[in-house]
């Protein structure tokens, strides 16, 4: 509703909640905030981020590959050979 009056006659509690709360709110928000920071400080640096893990597994996945392909080729050419 965008009437203030409306709104208070409907809802009398709807005024109070909103002040009280808001401050309460930004507390837990801060204090949120600070423990995540606090975490990421301590777990997620260098090479044990996510992003670092996961290309490392991509990374040996794919030379696993290339080393196939080379065999495979190599394989190949010695049939071609015979």
């Amino acid at each position: 509703l965008k009437s203030k009056r409306v709104m208070a006659e409907l809802n009398p509690f709807a005024a109070e909640k909103g002040s009280t709360d808001k401050a309460a709110a930004q507390k837990r928000k801060a204090e949120r905030v600070k423990a995540s920071k606090e975490h990421n400080k301590k777990h997620k640096k260098g090479d044990e981020t996510f992003y670092k893990t996961l290309m490392k597994a991509f990374a040996a996945k794919a030379a696993e590959s290339e080393k196939k392909d080379e065999e495979d080729d190599k394989e190949d050419d010695k049939e071609d050979d015979a």
